[in-house]
C-alpha cells in the first residue's frame, strides 16, 4: 500500500470514528423544530388572508 493511500484510509476511519449517529432525542428535537416551522407558515398565511380581508373591507366599506 502506498504511503499517500495509507495516510487517506487513517483519515477516512479517523473522520468515522468522529461522526456521531443523531440519538432519538436529536430526531425528537428536529420533528418537533419542523412541525413548529409548519405551523408558523400557517399562522402566516392565516395572517395575510386576513390582512387581505381587511383591506377588502376597508376600501368597500371604510372601515
Amino acid at each position: 500500500m502506498s504511503a499517500h493511500r495509507y495516510i487517506q484510509a487513517v483519515l477516512a476511519r479517523d473522520l468515522a470514528e468522529d461522526i456521531q449517529p443523531l440519538a432519538p432525542a436529536t430526531i425528537d428535537q428536529l420533528e418537533r423544530a419542523a412541525d413548529r416551522a409548519v405551523e408558523a407558515d400557517q399562522h402566516r398565511e392565516r395572517a395575510e388572508q386576513l390582512s387581505f380581508r381587511f383591506v377588502d373591507l376597508d376600501r368597500r366599506f371604510g372601515i
